[in-house]
């Protein structure tokens, strides 16, 4: 009988203020759970969730790191990005500017993960606002690929298309630590 393994992944949440970096991850701790009151992220709020990986005896226990997006908590963020496993960078559809700030952020979260590959996604949401949307889901997926990211996009306030992204990191993730700890065993 194989024995069962847990391994953590630290991921970064981050995004502009007010594009439900926070709602998305509550809502994929708790579905169902949206959040009636909003109460702005004050520096990081830190929370984890157990996913057990698909056709394996592996449980990552993934440490979702969710940032504030005021510019005065960026120093505080950037430095907890160190060693970061997976970044998702969120945006809102129907906002012009947490698009446009995408690349920065990004950038700035590999140069303080220190590694020039950081694995994540590109989460577009609130796609419930269909009649205030301004960025197409094809500029979305377009802007991702530049940045070697995937795309999503959903809605945290109704639970549309939350749990995706998180999945596909912590397979990705998994794909690569064991391919790393597999040729870690076979070089020595």
């Amino acid at each position: 009988m194989e024995r069962s393994t847990i391994v953590r992944a630290k991921c970064i949440v981050i995004g502009d203020s007010c594009v439900g970096k926070t709602a998305l991850v509550q809502a994929f701790l708790e579905p169902g759970q949206f959040p009636k009151n909003y109460n702005m992220t004050q520096g990081v709020d830190v929370q984890t969730k157990k996913i057990k990986v698909p056709d394996s005896s592996t449980t990552v226990e993934l440490f979702l790191y969710d940032c504030a997006g005021k510019s005065y908590y960026r120093d505080l963020v950037l430095r907890l990005c160190h060693q970061t496993s997976l970044v998702i960078v969120v945006y809102d559809v129907s906002e012009e500017t947490s698009f446009a700030n995408v690349v920065k952020i990004f950038e700035e979260v590999k140069q303080a993960s220190g590694s020039s590959v950081v694995k994540g996604v590109l989460y577009g949401n609130k796609s419930d606002l269909f009649n205030r949307r301004v960025i197409s889901p094809k500029a979305g997926h377009d802007l991702a690929q530049s940045l070697g990211l995937v795309y999503f996009e959903g809605s945290a306030k109704e639970n549309k298309d939350v749990d995706e992204p998180f999945y596909f990191m912590v397979n990705e993730w998994f794909k690569t630590y064991t391919d790393k700890t597999h040729s870690m065993r076979t070089v020595g």
